[in-house]
């Protein structure tokens, strides 16, 4: 799995923001990138507590609704999806559990910078994810690669499952494969799906 330093090095953005405004953002240091043209099209999915992936070759962006909140974040392509929903889920407890943001909303507008104080909550988070015990890596085998490939699985999304094993899409340099993991994290399956979208 990548190291804390990698996944620091790996992320182009932390967002939450409201359908009007940015209420808090990280960066990495000496990053001057904006976002705006990208939060404003995530803006447009009313979904509530659904995850969303987004591709755009250079960046991978994961966003999800909570409440009145979207809660995103961009990498380089390299970090998997699950990953990032791991680090969202985080965030939005973390960010949850400091501030009763429904309260801040009522009083309209204010300034985001009253939440600068996360900054060091969010950098805590990524040092330490690998510590948070959040995700688990299972080598899985690729048919078409002749391969085993590291999968990245968010360990509530396996603990939590209804019924094992749990079905995961795995997309991989131009084709995916369907892998089925049991909830002891082993892989029972592997099959090749076409891609279509």
């Amino acid at each position: 799995m990548l190291s804390s330093e990698k996944i620091m090095q790996s992320l182009e953005f932390i967002n939450i923001s409201n359908d009007e405004f940015t209420i808090f953002e990280w960066k990495p240091p000496r990053s001057y990138k904006s976002f705006v043209l990208d939060l404003n099209i995530l803006k447009k999915n009313p979904s509530t507590g659904i995850f969303f992936h987004i591709h755009k070759g250079n960046m991978k962006i994961v966003h999800i609704r909570s409440g009145n909140l979207i809660y995103v974040a961009g990498s380089d392509p390299q970090i998997q999806f699950q990953l990032l929903e791991a680090l969202i889920e985080e965030i939005l407890l973390r960010f949850n559990q400091r501030y009763d943001i429904e309260s801040y909303l009522s009083y309209g507008k204010f300034s985001s910078n009253m939440f600068d104080s996360f900054k060091p909550i969010v950098e805590d988070i990524i040092i330490n994810f690998k510590n948070l015990n959040l995700v688990k890596q299972i080598n899985v085998p690729c048919m078409v690669c002749d391969k085993v490939l590291p999968l990245i699985v968010k360990k509530n999304f396996i603990e939590n499952a209804e019924s094992h094993p749990v079905p995961i899409v795995y997309s991989h340099e131009g084709h995916a494969i369907l892998c089925f993991i049991d909830k002891n994290f082993d892989v029972r399956g592997v099959e090749l799906v076409n891609i279509s979208g």
